[in-house]
């Protein structure tokens, strides 16, 4: 048993395109975290740094309510404030592991399963997201020929015919040509799950669920903008096709709002974005008594992906989780001293203390230099508005 500390030092680190939460204490163990806040990792640190009083000369090991008094201390709400202490949070797991020297899930519990199943992240080994769908076609192709039983396509595909300068009956036609001929490829045993960012009315996303019914898709995952839970409700009492949603949803209260509305046959969670391991597991509590599973949002960083790893490791009701080839590129590799242990479409759950990996060494000192993330900018459609669904 370790001797008691006290936290003596709270430094957010910004490197590349991220946000670290290093957490230190008086007899020099550390732990460290990271922001899912996409876009804007810089805003951690403007949070953060009149939080810190919060934070120093508290006891490391009391996580639950040193995020609770972050979440109560401001009136603010939303993803830039739960992102950031999702960072402290999970600064907080990897620290108490490595002072107890176990993994974060065996201080929640233990672990379920010792790996996890992926589903491919396809549209992601070029920067932005492919732009053809027959690149898709062959990473997908390719992936389940590699190992992968699951694999996921956005088919709202950009280009100069782009959908948001389609008519309504081609954007959908187009998609579900897509997704049939991608179901024809893969054959009929892998699970196939069918994105759509946010690109549709609620009539065109009942539209294209129904048709996609032949098509025997494992899940949709975000056919509307988040911000109307009571169009998912008519979404989800139309349409038998399974529904995932959540991953721009911030708050357990907002994660117990879908539920109580019908709606998410996998909740998404993204660990750095709703407040870290201890939020994530709470949300995993609301899907289980509902019988529903959580399906973790992940594309930020191997570091997430390595945070990730222990709420797969310490909730029973998981489904695949979410794999980005990007983890494995050597820019975005370099931040770990050891490759994640993937193979082929599974992941092994790690065994060391605290998240599972370390950073390299100098890396949030001398790592590459911080630039935010470009903002992503807005569609035009043809007649020059805002394509705003």
């Amino acid at each position: 048993m370790p001797a008691k500390t006290r936290i003596s030092e709270v430094t957010v680190h910004l490197v590349d395109q991220y946000a670290f939460v290093r957490i230190r204490t008086e007899d020099g163990a550390e732990g460290i975290g990271q922001s899912g806040y996409f876009g804007f990792p810089q805003i951690t640190d403007a949070i953060l740094e009149p939080l810190r009083s919060v934070l120093l000369g508290q006891n490391p090991d009391e996580i639950g309510r040193l995020g609770l008094e972050l979440f109560r201390a401001v009136s603010v709400r939303g993803g830039a404030l739960t992102s950031t202490i999702g960072a402290v949070d999970l600064a907080l797991w990897d620290l108490k592991g490595r002072r107890f020297e176990v993994p974060a899930y065996d201080l929640v519990g233990g672990r379920h399963r010792h790996k996890v199943r992926l589903h491919l992240l396809m549209g992601q080994k070029s920067w932005p997201r492919a732009s053809t769908p027959d690149d898709l076609l062959t990473e997908a192709k390719l992936g389940v020929a590699e190992g992968f039983t699951a694999v996921k396509i956005d088919p709202f595909v950009e280009g100069d015919d782009g959908f948001h300068i389609q008519t309504s009956a081609r954007r959908i036609n187009k998609a579900v040509e897509i997704v049939e001929e991608l179901r024809s490829i893969v054959g009929r045993d892998v699970d196939l799950g069918v994105e759509c960012h946010r690109k549709l009315t609620t009539g065109e996303a009942i539209q294209f669920a129904q048709r996609l019914e032949r098509s025997n898709i494992h899940y949709l995952e975000d056919p509307m903008p988040p911000d109307s839970i009571s169009e998912y409700a008519r979404l989800a009492q139309a349409v038998r096709t399974p529904l995932a949603v959540g991953e721009r949803h911030d708050t357990l209260y907002e994660f117990e709002d879908l539920l109580n509305a019908g709606v998410g046959d996998f909740l998404r969670p993204d660990i750095g974005n709703v407040g870290g391991l201890s939020a994530s597991i709470k949300i995993a509590a609301l899907a289980e008594a509902r019988h529903r599973r959580i399906m973790a949002h992940n594309f930020l960083s191997p570091y997430l992906t390595a945070a990730a790893l222990q709420l797969y490791a310490a909730v029973p009701n998981t489904g695949t989780f979410e794999w980005t080839p990007l983890d494995e590129e050597p820019h975005r590799a370099a931040m770990l001293t050891a490759p994640l242990p993937r193979t082929g479409g599974w992941l092994d759950v790690p065994e060391a203390p605290g998240l599972g990996f370390d950073i390299t060494p100098g890396y949030l000192e001398s790592g590459p230099e911080f630039a935010a993330p470009p903002a992503p900018g807005t569609l035009r459609t043809q007649d020059g508005s805002i394509h705003a669904i």
